[in-house]
């Protein structure tokens, strides 16, 4: 049926705990104001189910606009009742656009909470402090529940997920590469974007992978931030307290959190969980794996431990010449970066600023795909 949020708003109002209950049909709407002194009721219609999730799971939508007409009055008579009666029954328009919504079923939430690292009710949080205002972190919407799911609106994005588009490129040149620089540039320098952002808004991804860039059209968006955190600041006027990043102050490290992420995107640091880290340091070395994934076509380790061979190749400063050695081809600026980015220790990486000025970043040969 069609997720209709006027009944749950409106409960929402009256308690902070329970949005309401879902109507015979599984509609619900939300009041929006087109003018002065006028409503205009939303809902959604899910049309496809784009996901599993482990609390729920990720549907397509329909937007619909409640329809006020001839077709409206006809719905109300034939019901028995006169036009603009509460009684009447709804009549819904499709308004032609898509919206992605995250359906987070409250009985898994409460069996797993405490138990796996990713939390959706942290996720949505997060989500909300960051916003809807920068075009390549996906932000939410809106929010609302019932007694049985979390909604969490999201913009649709049509074009899959980043690594779709590099496999497609991979395969183009028959597993002898990724995507050309240009390209590549084009892409990475949008999701460098999207870090700026985190970090402005003092949060670390800690699960940064291609698989979490999705596109739309030109456009690409960092998305799932189940295992996001929060970056702590010193706080002035207390040395055992903390701040956020609104004050300015020095950034400080953060106690193990346990071992997150993918595999083949995790840094060092997060692998061996067993030392304070730096929440943007790990994210930073996420983004140099996606960078070389987008050009080689290939994840350059297995395991981010010296035992791997790969990894211990990279992390000792020969990232160029292993990349030779397999005729993999590469300009100067892009070895660089690359082996810039992913250093085995935190400080010796090159910070989100470096990163932003480095020579290939602002190279101006960018190719939209």
């Amino acid at each position: 049926g069609v997720i209709h949020r006027e009944e749950l708003l409106h409960m929402g109002a009256q308690t902070a705990s329970s949005g309401g209950k879902r109507s015979q049909h599984g509609i619900k709407d939300t009041p929006r104001k087109p003018g002065k002194g006028s409503k205009e009721y939303v809902a959604y219609w899910p049309q496809r189910r784009l996901q599993d999730a482990i609390y729920g799971s990720v549907w397509a939508c329909l937007v619909l606009r409640r329809h006020y007409g001839p077709a409206a009055d006809d719905a109300a008579r034939a019901a028995g009742v006169e036009p603009g009666d509460p009684l009447a029954p709804v009549v819904w328009e499709i308004l032609g656009d898509h919206v992605a919504i995250k359906m987070v079923e409250w009985a898994k939430v409460h069996h797993f909470r405490g138990r796996l690292l990713e939390d959706p009710v942290k996720e949505i949080a997060a989500m909300q402090l960051l916003g809807t205002k920068n075009p390549h972190v996906l932000g939410s919407q809106e929010v609302l529940q019932d007694d049985d799911f979390l909604f969490s609106i999201m913009p649709y994005c049509r074009g899959g997920d980043l690594f779709g588009i590099v496999v497609e490129y991979t395969e183009q040149r028959n597993g002898e590469g990724g995507m050309i620089e240009p390209v590549a540039r084009y892409w990475f320098k949008q999701i460098i974007q999207g870090l700026h952002h985190l970090q402005q808004t003092g949060v670390c991804h800690r699960d940064l992978s291609l698989e979490n860039v999705l596109v739309d059209d030109q456009n690409c968006v960092v998305i799932d931030m189940g295992m996001c955190l929060r970056v702590p600041y010193t706080d002035p006027k207390s040395e055992q307290a903390r701040a956020d990043v609104a004050l300015g102050t020095m950034r400080r490290l953060m106690r193990p959190q346990g071992v997150c992420g993918k595999m083949q995107y995790m840094s060092p640091e997060t692998y061996k969980n067993d030392d304070s880290f730096d929440g943007f340091a790990i994210d930073l070395w996420a983004a140099g794996v996606i960078l070389y994934i987008m050009l080689t076509g290939f994840p350059p380790y297995d395991h981010p431990s010296i035992k791997d061979q790969r990894f211990e190749i990279i992390v000792t400063g020969q990232l160029v010449e292993q990349l030779q050695n397999w005729d993999i081809t590469m300009s100067k600026n892009a070895g660089d970066l690359l082996q810039s980015m992913l250093r085995f220790h935190p400080r010796e990486r090159l910070t989100l600023a470096q990163v932003i000025e480095h020579p290939w970043i602002t190279d101006p040969d960018v190719q939209p795909p």
